[in-house]
């Protein structure tokens, strides 16, 4: 922070100072509370007054926010969508640990993949933006699963399950056993069961205390080592909790 730009900072501290307290303080106020000599502070207050960024009150001589930082605020809320913040979150992920981070939410019991963000690692995966594929057998439609009951999940695969691959599971206990691992560890995974050469990691994120979307990092098995999978739950359950907390600051209720 020693490289701030101090005549900025001067500013900023100005309109926090005057956003703290709208219509409660005067000129002098402001230059006693920030220790600002009043001819620096007053064309500093000029002209945000001029550029409609502070009001004065021609009649108590104070100070409030003014319309063009409502506008900037509310600039950022509409650039602030949920799916926006996911991938500005997603972007972070693929970069730390260089692989290739997805998204998705739970659509008729299955997974649909909204976003995904490649690596510099080439990697065919069957999922794609705007598919769906089966809940048993994808992290990420695991992580949907954790949410299910007992009764739930036995009712939704009442029949042998399909095949993607040798590795994929194919019966409804295996399938339970996994998903109350998931449970327990926070995290779901697959390995090599929808492509053969690919697994995958996945966290659930949470808006009001319901699963509404699952993060998942996809990678060749051949880079799966028991550090990196390691390194990359860490990051997804780390992302997974600032990106719960910024939707429940920004009172977003969806992913979409």
């Amino acid at each position: 922070m020693d490289n701030i730009h101090k005549p900025t900072e001067r500013v900023i501290n100005i309109l926090n100072t005057i956003a703290k307290n709208s219509g409660k303080l005067t000129f002098s106020n402001i230059s006693k509370s920030l220790n600002i000599p009043k001819s620096t502070l007053s064309p500093i207050l000029k002209t945000l007054t001029d550029l409609e960024m502070i009001i004065l009150d021609p009649i108590s001589q104070t100070y409030s926010i003014g319309l063009s930082v409502f506008k900037i605020g509310q600039s950022y809320l509409e650039n602030k969508s949920g799916l926006n913040i996911i991938k500005s979150h997603m972007r972070i992920i693929s970069e730390k640990c260089n692989e290739t981070c997805q998204l998705g939410i739970n659509n008729n019991h299955e997974v649909l993949y909204l976003t995904k963000v490649e690596s510099s690692y080439p990697i065919k995966l069957l999922s794609s933006i705007g598919h769906n594929l089966p809940l048993y057998c994808t992290a990420l439609g695991r992580v949907f699963l954790m949410e299910y009951s007992e009764s739930a999940i036995r009712n939704l695969y009442s029949d042998k399950l399909e095949k993607f691959t040798k590795n994929t599971i194919d019966n409804v206990e295996d399938l339970l056993n996994i998903i109350n691992l998931a449970k327990q560890n926070g995290f779901a995974s697959e390995f090599g069961e929808v492509t053969s050469d690919a697994c995958c990691i996945a966290v659930p994120i949470y808006i009001n205390n319901n699963i509404r979307g699952a993060l998942g990092v996809s990678l060749s098995t051949i880079r799966a080592t028991e550090q990196h999978i390691l390194n990359i739950k860490t990051l997804l359950k780390e992302h997974s909790s600032t990106i719960s907390k910024e939707f429940e600051e920004l009172n977003i209720k969806s992913i979409v």
